[in-house]
């Protein structure tokens, strides 16, 4: 896939601060600016860990065994509890952070009003208003971390030539309701291990990340897909 405007969105306390559903007051949705809701989508209860993978340049290992142990040897320790070997499905706890569709090709999502980018094949992008400068690199980990995600900074300016981007996040769209493709990674390389600080992010894993894998590399993958519920009317 390839995208005008770019980047994961940090989705720590996005969906998963715990609170209930019911609990959503007119401080958390969008107001003012003649802003009209006109549709609305909450998390779903549980959401699906449809992959938990190490990459390497040699190829793909999904042993439960060998993926803990490059957990527990390379992975942060506030983050080792964000990967789940071995399950397929964990609750959600209730958020009352929800997905507003808005008036004038807009949504309103974790405090911010974002503008609908389009539409490509079952993918809606959204993207904030607001440039974010571009990110420098020091290290083969956080530059392997860039690597990873399919929308990122680089996927419209591989060069890295650009002063700033705007931050697009992409939704599934499944018949009249969304899911929230959630990546959460980390990596090794020869010299360091890193691990995002996007804990998830929205975003899908690189189609060739295989490929820019050099001897030496391992990054490991989690792919989930969160559900969001259309309101009933």
């Amino acid at each position: 896939m390839k995208y005008k405007i770019l980047l994961p969105l940090l989705i720590s306390g996005l969906f998963f601060s715990a609170c209930s559903k019911d609990d959503t007051t007119e401080t958390d949705q969008p107001g003012g600016g003649g802003d009209t809701i006109l549709e609305t989508y909450f998390p779903g209860s549980t959401m699906q860990i449809a992959e938990l993978a190490i990459y390497t340049s040699n190829g793909v290992i999904t042993d439960p065994g060998f993926i803990q142990g490059f957990i527990d040897r390379n992975v942060k320790a506030e983050a080792k509890s964000s990967f789940f070997v071995g399950i397929s499905s964990v609750p959600v706890p209730d958020s009352k952070q929800v997905l507003y569709f808005l008036n004038n090709n807009r949504v309103h999502l974790n405090g911010l009003n974002m503008e609908i980018m389009g539409y490509k094949d079952s993918t809606m992008l959204i993207s904030e208003y607001t440039s974010t400068p571009f990110p420098v690199f020091y290290t083969t980990c956080t530059s392997l971390l860039s690597r990873v995600p399919q929308i990122s900074p680089y996927s419209d300016c591989p060069d890295g030539s650009c002063g700033s981007y705007r931050k697009t996040y992409p939704l599934l769209v499944s018949g009249v309701n969304y899911y929230a493709p959630l990546l959460t990674y980390a990596v090794k390389t020869n010299e360091c291990a890193s691990t995002t600080t996007e804990l998830p992010s929205i975003n899908f894993k690189s189609d060739d990340l295989t490929s820019k894998l050099v001897a030496g590399d391992s990054v490991l993958i989690q792919y989930a897909k969160l559900p969001l519920i259309k309101k009933a009317d």
